[in-house]
């Protein structure tokens, strides 16, 4: 990762009949304006991916990353190590209010089920 000013943002189900604690969260890393909304051109700018994983109530992790395409922000998640580009995508929407934590956005699957997730973090990434 070369883009300056990455964070770490971590989502968690906005409502989930299993419990936060077995629902599981999303993170991933993304260049934010000084408004918390993504940005862009630091995305356009940067050769290298912007990673993703969802990691499951039980721990377990999937890999994946962030794009954007002319229909916004996007995370993809592979079954394997490695990325594919032929993987469904999963759309950002609703991120109007930015990406702060408190901030509810939607999340809409491949399968076009729309869930609410929850902004609970916004970090600094390493390096």
């Amino acid at each position: 990762m070369t883009a300056a000013g990455l964070v770490t943002v971590t989502m968690v189900r906005a409502w989930d009949p299993a419990g936060p604690e077995q629902a599981g969260r999303i993170e991933f890393a993304i260049v934010l304006d000084p408004q918390g909304h993504p940005d862009v051109q630091a995305w356009l700018d940067d050769p290298a991916v912007w990673p993703a994983r969802r990691v499951e109530g039980a721990g377990t992790s999937q890999p994946g990353d962030v794009a954007h395409d002319e229909d916004g922000w996007q995370l993809r998640f592979f079954p394997g190590d490695g990325p594919d580009p032929d993987m469904p995508v999963h759309r950002l929407c609703h991120i109007e209010g930015g990406l702060r934590p408190g901030e509810v956005l939607t999340l809409r699957d491949p399968d076009g089920r729309d869930e609410s997730w929850r902004v609970v973090g916004v970090t600094p990434r390493d390096g």
